[in-house]
C-alpha cells in the first residue's frame, strides 16, 4: 500500500512539478488518497484543493469540511483555516464568534 506520508508527498510533487511535470489532477488524487487513508496532511490539502479548484472543481462548502476534518485530526493549519472560512463566510455563513474561537485554537496549537 505505501507510507501515507508518501502518497501525500508525491501528490505536493505534482501539484508543484517537483521532480515531475506538473499535474494538479494528480496532485489531487494522490491527496485524496491520502486522505482516506486518514493522513492529516492529505486532509488539509484536499480542502486547499478544493478552495482554489487544484485538480478538482472548486467548491468552498468541501474546502470547509475538509479543513473541519484535519482540525479535528489536531492540524494548526487547518483550525486556523475554520477560522479563515467562518471570518470571511467561505463554504460556511460567516459568524465572527466561531471565526475567533478557531483562530484562538489555531494559536494554542501554535500554527505560524
Amino acid at each position: 500500500m505505501g507510507s501515507v506520508d508518501g502518497i501525500c508527498n508525491i501528490g505536493f510533487c505534482y501539484e508543484r512539478g517537483i521532480g515531475v511535470e506538473k499535474d494538479e489532477d494528480k496532485a489531487f488524487i494522490y491527496y485524496q488518497k491520502s486522505a482516506n487513508m486518514g493522513n492529516v496532511d492529505g486532509t488539509y490539502n484536499v480542502g486547499y484543493c478544493y478552495r482554489n479548484g487544484i485538480g478538482i472543481e472548486k467548491d468552498e462548502y468541501k474546502a470547509f469540511i475538509y479543513y473541519q476534518k484535519s482540525a479535528e485530526m489536531g492540524d494548526a493549519n487547518g483550525t486556523h483555516m475554520v477560522g479563515y472560512c467562518y471570518h470571511h463566510g467561505v463554504g460556511i455563513e460567516n459568524d465572527e464568534e466561531k471565526a475567533l474561537i478557531h483562530y484562538k485554537k489555531s494559536v494554542n496549537m501554535n500554527h505560524h
